[in-house]
Order: structure tokens, then C-alpha cells, then sequence
């Protein structure tokens, strides 16, 4: 996860915060707030709330807890996504093993799990260990402080109804809020905290509204619990006001804020934590939202994080009847239309940046519901039963910079997709210009993805240009990251090709931010993709040399097979049903390496099939070429539903011309556009 800016809320809110919670000398112990504290903040004149007003007068905050606590276990609204009263209905239930190991304090992180005994530290990492077997991962403290333990213990529960479950999450929520205070005087962000604003806005959102309806009819979930899970509740609310962040992860926190107010009225500041919590969100869909859909990380899975959060507020109206404006609603449909028109044939999202491939059919199923006239959503969502498929095939997301080539809307249709566009707000990787393909329904040229958040060769390798589809010069990686941070977010569209005929469609972006760790600007990369209509992609890419010296160039292409075959400069996958095969026109030669670790990483992809850190060896053509001056390389790709052919014998361009060469001497030749626009 990058390290985010962080906002602070000037005013009234952090000033109530810090004035309310600090004391000359500060609690070590959680939770901040006291009875009497808590109970200033419910609103004892509302419908329902006699018995606690009357119980506060006499500060009787004992006898003031019960009477809360049964209020919230008997009101009928706000409601939740099941009923609590409903617990135990299924006692023969298969319970989860993650539920019976969490009884046992054996708790999982990140797919680690960690035998914590009597005592459970929530601070620990088995990873920054001096004899850890994991590399640093900082995400494993973080994440264990999302508690997905208690929803494995709830979920338990409820199915059976037996207490043990409720006695174990009542004795970690004790240690928890007891050992992790909220902090006060600033955000903490860092690494082995427990209150990451993300964590917060996580928690608040999801996770514990969740626990909470669970476990609401156990009797371990007594007056006290229930009083001490509130009044951290409340403090998430109230730190969540206090300090913010910016990206995906402000739309966490808003989500979290907003649904502590939306689900517990009953506090006096309620309606202002939603109102500040929407008003976050909505000035969001414009931040971080590109007029063309895509989420300004440039990262598919986490513009999918993203919606799922602005959506928070809309998927609360029928729980709790706080409304939300149509105009709000209406700023997400550009998202859906992301998901949509970068979709894969196989109905899952490109595998960009920190990005595997998600699923799509869920989001379409959303946005048909929010957005009834679009047929497209619709169609998707039904498997092709009902609506009706966009009626364009390629797609351009002009601020995202990403290009899609598409032979049609069938799950065995041909997709290209190349990543031309700016930096990106977070959870980049040095690929400008990359591409992947599938076709036939199977993912047949792909790049590094998303490996695990820690300090591992593994995770440098996704990062850099090597893991990816595109041109290396003398070694070195891409080096955007060293550029002005205020180039990896765009105002207007960068300039590119973009041309669309009967016969073929062509995009075409450049690369010239520089290389290597000091982002020398030795050689500029203009690359045009061309999809050949109906089946051939034809990729140009043009070199440039800007120090007037040779250069060793290498064209990466990682393909998801077990194994390849070489023929000269051609390289053809070897694979059960759909295949690729890789043609080279001016390379030098070519090189097949999978599975490499020294003298660098190559030829692997991540495989979380495989478990924690899991990866698995692909093979990886190397196309080198050594030259000066300016220099045009040519390679044709074609997918096959099987074995795979190469129909093309020469290819070859100017300023002005594509030609394609095939078997038998036809010739046929594409005239195609320079013009660079916005």
C-alpha cells in the first residue's frame, strides 16, 4: 500500500477530538472514553431512549448500559443485511476451520497464520522477526487489525448459535480495544500500527457493523460488551473526522464514517459524520475519478475498491432510510462504463498495475440495478439472457491512456489491451506502453500483476518494466517514478493515435521519461499496435536514440503457457486449447527464459493459487536488437483457438504504410495516421 498524504480536518472536529480525549496524562489502555463521556454523546431525547435518559440523570451508567443495549437489540431500524435474531438457526452447520482455529488464537494475516497462545499481541509481525521465513511485510500487523478473525467467530455463531464463539470475539474485542488505544493527536499511519486510517474506515464499514449484527442476540455479548464495542465505534467515527487521507483510501475512511452514522442515529453528531462523510465521497467521484471512468491509480482491482466504498452510502438507503441525491448516484455510472469497456472476453478486469484479474459480472449486476436503462450492464450481468452488447467493440480511456482492441463481445472474442496513459496516483509499475492479450477464452500474453505487499525480489520484479510487455534499453527498467509527482495524474489526455476503419484499428502512445535509476532520457519509445481485422495484432515499435549513442534494446513477451516452441524469430505457445505464436521481423534474435532467479528475476508469474507468496514459472520470449540511430522493430501476434500458425511471412512500415506479407505472397497494405492528439 503507498504512503498516502494526509489530510487533517481543520476546526471543529479535530479541536472537539483532542479537547474531549486528552487528558494531562493520556490513557495507555483503550477505550479513551468514559461512561459518562459516551453516554454526553447519545441523543437521550429521541424515541426509545426514556430509560437511558432517566439512567443518566442519576449516573447510573450500569443500569444506563442495559438500557441502551436493549433498545439497539429490540429496535427494527436501522436494520442490517440479515437478521440477528435469527442466530442458531442452522446449529448442525458446517463451521469454518478459520472459525475453530481463531478459538484456538491461531490467527491469519495476509495468508500467514500465527499461533498467538493466551496473550494475543496486536502489534506483532512474524515477518520483521529476526528468524522470520517471510520477507518484511508490514500489511500483516495492519490487516490482522481488520479483524476478519470476528467475522469467521460470527459467522460461526450464527449459523450454530454456540456461545463459545461469542465468548471468544468478546475476550479479543476486550484485548483489542483495551490494547490499542485510538490515537489522538495525529493519524498513525506507520508501520505496526493498529489505527491506519485505512484500517478504520475498513473496520467501520464493514467488518464490525458486520460482527456486531452477528453477535447482537449472544448472551457474551452483554450489556458491557456491547457498551465497549460502541464506545470504539464511536472513537473510529470521531478519529475518522479528525484526519483523512486522499486516493482509495479516503473513500475507506468516508465509508466507514458514514456508516457509523448512518447505522446508530441515536448519537447526537450522527447526521454531521454522514454529512461529512457524503460530502467527502462525492467531492471524490470527481478527485480520483477520470472523466472517462477509470479511478486515477490506474489500478483495475483497486478502482473496484473504490466504487465498492462510494457505494456504501447507496447500498445503506434500504437499511436505514438515510437518502442519498440522485446526482450522486448518477457521477458513479462512468465507473460501471470502466469496468464494462475494459473488460476481458473472459469477463474479467486487465491485470493492471497492482491489479489481478477481477470478476466484472458482479459489477454489471450493480450497475443494472442503479442504472436500469443500460442495456450493456444488463447483458453482461445476465450472461447475454437479456439486454443487449455495446454497440462499440474498441474502446480508448483517454485520461486513463489505456487502449482496448477488440474483435467483439463473445467470451472466445480476440482482446488487446496496451497501457499508454500517465503514471498513476499509487500501486504503479514501470509499464508504459506494456500489453496483454487473451483470445479464445484464455489469458495468452500477460504481465506481472499483483504479488503481496512485502520486501522480496518477488514484489521488485512485479514492480519493474521486467515483469512486463514492452522494451528495455541496456538493462534498465522505465523510471517514472522519479518524475514530479504532479505528472502521475493528468488534467487533460497525453497525446496519442487513436483511428478506427473497416479494415484495422491502430493506437499509439510514447514513452520518453527516462530510464535506469537516474531516469537517464537516452532513447524516446513510440509504440503503434495495430489489430489487423480479424485476427492478427501487429505491434511497431519505434527507437529512437537521444544521446547519439548504440543501444542494446530487449522486447519482453511473457506468455501464460507451460512451454513454448522456437523457430527462428518465431516463438509459438505450447499449450492445451488456445495458443499464441510470436513473430519477429529485425530483431537480432531471441531469447526463452522462464524460471529465473539469478542474475535477475525473469520468466515467473504470481500465483496465489500457490499460497502465501506463490508464484509459478512462465515462459518469456527476449527479443534483442543492438543499434543507433532510429530504428522500427515489427512483431505479429496471433492467437488461435489451437494450435497455433503463423500466417505472416513479412512485415514491414514507413511514415505512412503498414504492410503485411502473408503466406503465398499477398500483400495488403494499411495506410495509418502520425496525427498525435489529446
Amino acid at each position: 500500500m503507498i504512503q498516502r498524504k494526509m489530510g487533517m480536518v481543520c476546526g471543529v472536529a479535530a479541536a472537539c477530538w483532542m479537547a474531549l480525549c486528552v487528558s494531562a496524562a493520556e490513557p495507555e489502555v483503550g477505550p479513551r472514553l468514559t461512561d459518562e463521556q459516551f453516554f454526553a454523546r447519545i441523543d437521550t431525547e429521541q424515541a426509545g431512549l426514556a430509560d437511558v435518559k432517566a439512567a443518566v440523570a442519576r449516573a447510573d451508567w450500569t443500569a444506563a448500559k442495559h438500557a441502551f443495549a436493549q433498545h439497539l437489540r429490540t429496535r427494527t431500524s436501522p436494520s442490517w443485511t440479515f437478521d440477528p435474531q435469527r442466530a442458531g438457526a442452522n446449529k448442525k452447520a458446517r463451521v469454518s476451520p478459520r472459525a475453530e482455529a481463531a478459538l484456538q488464537r491461531r490467527l491469519s494475516s495476509i495468508g500467514i497464520e500465527w499461533a498467538f497462545g493466551e496473550t494475543i499481541d496486536w502489534a506483532f509481525n512474524p515477518t520483521t522477526q529476526p528468524d522470520s521465513k517471510w520477507p518484511r511485510n508490514h500489511e500483516w500487523t495492519w490487516q490482522l487489525s481488520r479483524h476478519p478473525m470476528w467475522q469467521d467467530l460470527g459467522r460461526a455463531f450464527y449459523a450454530t448459535g454456540d456461545e463459545k464463539y461469542a465468548v471468544e470475539f468478546v475476550a479479543q474485542l476486550k484485548s483489542w480495544v483495551q490494547a490499542c488505544p485510538v490515537p489522538v493527536k495525529k493519524p498513525d499511519n506507520r508501520p505496526f500500527s493498529r489505527w491506519r486510517t485505512i484500517e478504520a474506515g475498513i473496520r467501520a464499514g464493514g467488518v464490525w457493523p458486520d460482527v456486531y449484527h452477528l453477535f447482537l442476540s449472544a448472551r457474551a455479548f452483554d450489556d458491557e460488551a456491547l457498551t465497549l464495542f460502541l464506545k470504539s465505534y464511536v472513537e473510529h467515527a470521531e478519529y475518522l473526522m479528525a484526519f483523512k487521507t486522499t486516493g482509495n483510501w479516503l473513500t475507506m475512511e468516508a465509508n466507514g464514517l458514514y456508516h457509523v452514522g448512518a447505522l446508530f442515529p441515536e448519537f447526537k453528531d450522527a447526521a454531521r459524520w454522514r454529512a461529512t462523510a457524503l460530502e467527502r465521497l462525492t467531492a471524490e467521484l470527481d478527485i480520483q475519478v477520470y472523466p472517462d471512468g477509470a479511478q486515477i491509480e490506474l489500478a483495475p482491482g483497486y478502482h473496484g475498491v473504490s466504487v465498492h466504498n462510494f457505494l456504501g452510502p447507496i447500498n445503506l438507503v434500504p437499511l436505514t432510510g438515510c437518502a442519498v441525491p440522485d446526482t450522486y448516484v448518477a457521477k458513479m455510472e462512468r465507473m460501471f462504463d470502466y469496468f464494462l469497456y475494459s473488460m476481458q472476453p473472459t469477463r474479467r478486469t486487465p491485470a493492471l498495475n497492482d491489479s489481478g484479474a477481477g470478476g466484472v459480472e458482479g459489477w454489471m449486476r450493480t450497475g443494472a440495478k442503479l442504472f436500469p436503462h443500460r442495456e450493456e450492464f444488463r447483458w453482461v450481468a445476465t450472461r447475454g439472457k437479456e439486454g443487449r452488447p455495446p454497440a462499440v467493440t474498441s474502446y480508448r480511456f483517454p485520461y486513463a491512456g489505456q487502449f482496448i482492441l477488440r474483435s467483439g463481445w463473445d467470451q472466445k472474442d480476440l482482446w488487446l489491451c496496451m497501457d499508454g496513459g500517465p503514471f498513476g496516483y499509487g500501486h504503479q509499475h514501470e509499464d508504459k506502453l506494456s500489453v496483454t492479450l487473451t483470445a479464445f477464452g484464455k489469458s495468452l500474453l500477460v504481465e506481472g500483476g499483483v504479488y503481496t505487499y512485502d520486501a522480496s525480489d518477488w514484489r521488485r520484479y512485479v514492480l519493474s518494466s521486467r515483469a512486463h510487455n514492452l522494451v528495455m534499453v541496456d538493462g534498465m527498467d522505465q523510471c517514472r517514478r522519479k518524475s514530479p509527482r504532479d505528472t502521475y495524474v493528468v488534467k487533460e489526455p497525453e497525446p496519442c493515435v487513436w483511428e478506427q476503419h473497416a479494415d484495422f484499428e491502430h493506437a499509439a502512445a510514447v514513452f520518453e521519461e527516462g530510464w535506469g535509476t537516474n531516469a537517464a532520457r537516452v532513447v524516446r519509445h513510440t509504440r503503434h499496435v495495430f489489430f489487423v481485422k480479424p485476427d492478427l495484432f501487429v505491434i511497431a515499435d519505434e527507437l529512437e536514440a537521444l544521446d547519439g549513442k548504440p543501444h542494446l534494446y530487449e522486447t519482453l513477451f511473457h506468455f501464460d503457457a507451460p512451454d513454448v516452441r522456437v523457430d527462428g524469430l518465431q516463438v509459438v505457445t505450447l499449450d492445451e486449447g488456445a495458443t499464441l505464436a510470436v513473430a519477429a521481423f529485425g530483431a537480432d534474435g531471441v531469447a526463452i527464459v522462464k524460471g529465473q532467479k539469478e542474475p535477475v528475476v525473469q520468466g515467473w508469474l504470481p500465483d496465489s493459487s500457490a499460497g502465501y507468496g506463490g508464484v509459478r514459472p512462465i515462459p518469456t520470449a527476449i527479443y534483442r536488437k543492438q543499434a543507433a540511430g532510429t530504428i522500427r522493430q515489427l512483431y505479429a501476434l496471433v492467437p488461435s483457438a489451437g494450435a497455433a500458425v503463423m500466417p505472416v511471412t513479412a512485415l514491414s512500415m514507413d511514415d505512412k504504410v503498414l504492410t503485411v506479407t502473408r503466406e503465398g505472397g499477398a500483400q495488403t497494405r494499411y495506410a495509418y495516421s502520425r496525427q498525435f492528439a489529446r
